[in-house]
């Protein structure tokens, strides 16, 4: 069959020259899941005394001797590396040290709102302390460990969900975050623990949105047992609203794998 020459050469270049194919989409390599999100850390519920007392706390971290903890939603998040006496990535408080973060610059202070969300899907389960959505109205805290002196400082900022008497503080959180800093505490010194009695003398009311900075000890341990010591005194340290004591149980290492593999099945 002939061909004109025009029609010849546009084949003869089709064959010379093919048109490039189709060149498969490329997607870009998977990174892994992204990491926890850090909740001890100033956001825009956080009044100026509070970051002030946070810088404050961030650069006697930066002498090495305090270490800032990081705080997660989840048990789950704090749980990889296991808990050991002077080594410790656990379960909130979050014994997890890690290297001071930078200054953070200024947010607005009237975030917009968070959005509902969806009911809690099975096995979805969140720490007390970080149950309550909404940045600054529930407890707002940051918490620094010093190993060597068995001792944890927590900054904490109760917000206006935690009300108890109008414009005070509810006791009952109050104890929440004393229980919380004990046991984050306890669990740098002894491993993982469990609250046997907690001991609290309310000496004033705390307002909301007021900071205050919560300094724990660990006095002694005997078998598996520790007993701390906690005063929450406000920021400039001039009121002591509460004084408590403490005692926490090392748990037995087999016999509490032995119930996690349980409850996993």
């Amino acid at each position: 069959m002939w061909r004109s020459g025009g029609a010849a050469r546009r084949v003869l270049a089709a064959d010379v020259h093919p048109r490039p194919s189709a060149r498969p989409h490329l997607r870009p390599p998977p990174t892994g899941p992204e990491p926890p999100r850090d909740y001890a850390v100033p956001n825009g519920g956080w009044s100026d005394a509070m970051r002030r007392q946070y810088q404050r706390l961030l650069a006697m971290a930066a002498t090495g001797a305090w270490a800032r903890l990081p705080s997660y939603r989840s048990a789950r998040q704090h749980l990889p590396g296991g808990c050991s006496p002077g080594k410790c990535v656990c379960w909130e408080g979050g014994v997890s040290p890690v290297s001071p973060v930078s200054p953070v610059s200024p947010v607005p202070p009237n975030p917009a709102p968070v959005p509902a969300e969806a009911p809690a899907a099975p096995g979805d389960t969140r720490l007390f302390l970080r149950a309550i959505e909404g940045a600054g109205v529930g407890f707002e805290y940051a918490m620094f460990l010093n190993a060597t002196e068995r001792r944890l400082l927590c900054l904490f900022q109760p917000g206006p969900y935690l009300e108890g008497h109008p414009g005070l503080t509810h006791g009952g959180a109050i104890a929440a975050i004393i229980d919380g800093t004990l046991g984050t505490c306890a669990l740098a010194v002894a491993g993982k623990v469990m609250t046997a009695n907690l001991s609290i003398d309310y000496l004033a009311p705390v307002p909301l949105g007021t900071a205050v900075l919560l300094d724990s000890h660990a006095e002694r341990l005997e078998g598996r047992k520790v007993f701390l010591s906690c005063h929450v005194r406000s920021a400039e340290g001039d009121t002591l609203h509460a004084q408590a004591t403490g005692l926490f149980i090392r748990l037995d290492p087999t016999e509490h794998r032995t119930r996690e593999e349980d409850s996993g099945r």
